[in-house]
């Protein structure tokens, strides 16, 4: 033993040591959790925005230009600037993805395996790390939701643009909305380092593993 806590003054020393690093590592996570959701959200909106006007490429309305070369350009520019956005998002939170990823998947396992070894010993242990495990769970499941919100939203560009009537678009103007389809279902995504694709099929996967994981500390512990 470095140092015995048990006595003052160090026990007061480690136990705002620990408050102190507590509060500023959740005042992250938590300052992630709403940068990412707010970038994500303004793109759903975005690309929500988007799919109405293409909606009335063909026929136009009130408030929307009456020339249809104009709204097709109109159109254009703003999916790519989507694009654009989406890019600068995922390029931003990379890093960010990354840790918070990670660690959510680390201390799962961590606190799967107290979990365990708590079982049948302080029930109120027990069930503080009850609440951590789902807290992290629930973190993680942030994370990959909105990228899946994202990426799906972004493949409903497409779908609209192929359910209009675009084949009544006059000459060879119909060749741009081939060109909104085939890069709406690019690799529009957000991922974690580059490295993780954040989807619900990621988080199923990391679950599948701390899973796998629990029940070979299970085995060995019993």
């Amino acid at each position: 033993m470095i140092v015995d806590t048990r006595y003052s003054p160090i026990n007061e020393i480690f136990f705002w040591t620990q408050f102190a690093s507590g509060v500023i590592s959740q005042t992250v996570a938590t300052a992630a959790c709403s940068l990412t959701a707010v970038l994500a959200v303004h793109a759903y909106g975005r690309l929500e925005i988007l799919m109405q006007w293409i909606l009335h490429l063909v026929d136009g309305r009130e408030d929307f230009s009456n020339n249809v070369d104009e709204r097709l350009a109109i159109i254009v520019r703003q999916h790519v600037r989507i694009l654009y956005f989406i890019k600068l998002t995922e390029k931003v939170l990379r890093q960010i993805s990354l840790v918070e990823v990670v660690g959510c998947t680390l201390n799962i396992c961590f606190t799967g395996y107290y979990t365990i070894m708590e079982w049948d010993n302080d029930f109120a242990i027990y069930i503080t790390y009850i609440v951590l495990f789902m807290n992290f769970t629930f973190n993680l499941f942030v994370f990959c939701y909105i990228g899946e919100l994202v990426a799906e939203q972004s493949k409903r560009v497409s779908e609209i643009s192929y359910m209009i009537d675009w084949h009544r678009l006059p000459g060879r103007k119909a060749l741009a909305v081939i060109l909104m389809i085939a890069m709406s279902n690019s690799s529009v995504k957000l991922t974690a380092g580059n490295i993780i694709e954040l989807s619900m099929i990621s988080f199923g996967d990391v679950i599948k593993t701390s899973v796998a994981y629990l029940n070979m500390l299970r085995t060995l512990t019993t």
